[in-house]
């Protein structure tokens, strides 16, 4: 019998990360066999190829999408009917696990005699997250960087492409590698493991590592980086003003995951000026596909565009002919996945650019030829254990554990007046709070804590009600917790503390808003909302675990590096440690980057 492969959570214990201890720096994840997979057969592809006419062959170009949440005749006639190459899955389509699990093997089944699809989601953890049952739901990427750790990062893709593998997805468009470099970024924010290159490429090589070992094929996106912009590409054109040494700089962590064997990456709807002399997006540019990504860096894996209808690009060239515009460049597949009437269009755009030659035969081929491969190559023709007897395994044990050993890991202490952090349980404590489960999770320490929950985005005509609310919660305790997720709440945090009680704030946001809340006595950021990093938050507050995460970002006054340790330097005092306070305050502040 052959040797178990170790679990996420026993790989962490063996490897020493503990939830309560310092965060460890980042080194190299555990060696992957990713890149020494055996060679596809050259003969199986052109026997595949062969078998495909032109129709077929365009219809493995397009990733498409669908309202509802099983199949039904239209989807049949879309996804059988066009012979696509696949199709991908959003949070309209799923109501639970088990509800996916069957979906995703009907649209198997619809292609059985033909090329299998890949099934594919964008689960990323922190703010996109699709399936929420029965799969680990990691905190944000940006927690992953305050971990520092590149064995956290490896366990969260190995946990979370199992457990997408057994609801029958094969496919995950994840993870960004973006840099965010830009605070005011609207679109990727908390998405990045943080603004710097070296950590963003560690992390996410050791993510793509774990993800592929599990079988998962890999798309890191947004090629080649959408963290410096400071527009969202679903309503307009970002512009990178960067040069095109800074471009190259940004494009590092796709470089690295590229070394390591990188399945797929995705495109970002991004024009870069001063890299290719014009405002064509790199989607549809082939100096950034065809000559920065397959000639400089070497890249032969798939390629797949963001999603076509975008304004950045529908607005601008209309969804069909960007599809063509984006073949011809070097993408490899499309994405388009909402409206019925763009599907029609980008799918007789391509077959109509293949018969009079303006998308190459040679291109075409080369295109399907890696779509072929990857299927191929991640063992998407094999049939898949019986649905039932998937359904009825539960995830390896320990998967789900990972996303708490990431939260405590990433708890970042910015700011602490020495009297309030932690809680000791006995004070008389109000929380206001954008996420529900924090509130829980402290009335769960403290049963008679008061909570208040608020809209994360109130409506103009209800702020006013909610600030008296949260000043009466305030006057009535001893210490007010505010659970902060965006500037709505900023004004509550104002509120609260004009009363003169003591207000500690949680961030589960982006840390650069937590430095701009002067009036909180204690800052502590955990850079997510999912229940795992509202827990961690509640377990630090009240001192059971200390605060080892550190800012994976430079805030306006706080360095990259960043993070007060408090409850850790005791830890440590007990156990005969040596670090003083005082430097446990700054002991990662101005960390190499």
């Amino acid at each position: 019998m052959s040797a178990r492969p170790l679990t996420p959570l026993t790989l962490l214990l063996a490897l020493g990360v503990c939830a309560s201890a310092p965060a460890p720096r980042a080194v190299s994840a555990p060696p992957s066999p990713t890149v020494g997979l055996p060679p596809v057969s050259a003969d199986r592809v052109d026997g595949l190829l062969a078998s495909l006419p032109l129709e077929a062959r365009v219809g493995q170009l397009m990733m498409v999408g669908f309202i509802g949440t099983e199949v039904d005749e239209g989807v049949e006639a879309l996804v059988r009917g066009h012979q696509v190459g696949g199709v991908c899955l959003f949070k309209h389509n799923i109501q639970d696990a088990e509800q996916v699990a069957r979906l995703n093997d009907g649209l198997r089944r619809l292609l059985i005699d033909h090329i299998p699809p890949f099934l594919a989601v964008d689960q990323e953890g922190g703010n996109v997250v699709r399936v929420r049952d029965q799969v680990v739901v990691l905190p944000s990427n940006m927690a992953l960087g305050a971990t520092r750790s590149a064995e956290l990062a490896y366990a969260a893709g190995r946990a979370q492409g199992e457990d997408l593998r057994r609801l029958g997805f094969n496919m995950n468009l994840a993870p960004v590698l973006d840099v965010n470099l830009n605070p005011h970024n609207p679109v990727i924010g908390v998405r990045s493991y943080g603004d710097s290159v070296p950590l963003v490429s560690e992390l996410g090589r050791a993510f793509v590592r774990g993800q592929q070992d599990s079988g998962m094929v890999t798309v890191a996106k947004h090629f080649p980086g959408h963290g410096a912009t400071d527009a969202d590409s679903h309503t307009a054109l970002p512009v990178m003003r960067s040069t095109r040494e800074e471009v190259l700089a940004q494009m590092e962590p796709f470089r690295a995951a590229i070394q390591d064997g990188l399945d797929g990456l995705m495109t970002a709807h991004v024009a870069i000026p001063r890299l290719t002399g014009d405002n064509v997006p790199a989607t549809l540019n082939p100096q950034v596909l065809d000559g920065l990504l397959r000639k400089e860096l070497g890249f032969d894996g798939l390629v797949l565009t963001d999603e076509m209808e975008m304004d950045a690009i529908a607005q601008r060239y209309g969804v069909g002919r960007a599809a063509v515009l984006a073949m011809k460049a070097g993408a490899d597949m499309v994405l388009v996945p909402w409206r019925a009437e763009k599907k029609t269009e980008v799918y007789e755009a391509l077959l109509a650019a293949a018969r009079s030659g303006e998308l190459p035969p040679a291109r075409l081929e080369q295109a399907v030829r890696r779509i072929l491969i990857a299927k191929l190559r991640r063992g998407l023709f094999e049939t898949p254990p019986v649905l039932e007897e998937r359904l009825a395994t539960p995830p390896p044990p320990g998967n789900g554990e990972v996303a708490h050993l990431i939260a405590r890991a990433s708890v970042t202490l910015l700011r602490t007046d020495g009297r309030h952090f932690p809680l000791t349980g006995h004070e008389r404590i109000a929380v206001i709070t954008a996420e529900p489960s924090l509130g829980e999770a402290i009335r769960a320490r403290v049963p008679r804590t008061s909570v208040l929950s608020v809209p994360a985005y109130p409506s103009e005509a209800r702020r006013f009600a909610l600030r008296q609310k949260a000043r009466q919660a305030a006057l009535a305790a001893d210490v007010v917790v505010v659970g902060m997720i965006n500037s709505r709440q900023l004004e509550l945090v104002t509120m609260a503390a004009a009363t003169g009680k003591p207000v500690v704030v949680v961030s589960m946001g982006l840390p650069y808003l937590a430095e701009t809340v002067e009036e909180a006595r204690v800052v502590l950021a955990v850079y997510s909302y999912q229940p795992a990093s509202t827990a961690a938050a509640a377990a630090a507050l009240f001192g059971e675990i200390g605060t080892p995460g550190r800012l994976p970002v430079n805030l306006r006054t706080l360095t990259f590096g960043y993070g007060l340790d408090p409850v850790g330097e005791q830890h440590a005092a007990a156990s005969g440690g040596s670090m003083s306070l005082g430097k446990s305050a700054h002991a990662l502040q101005g960390a190499a980057r």
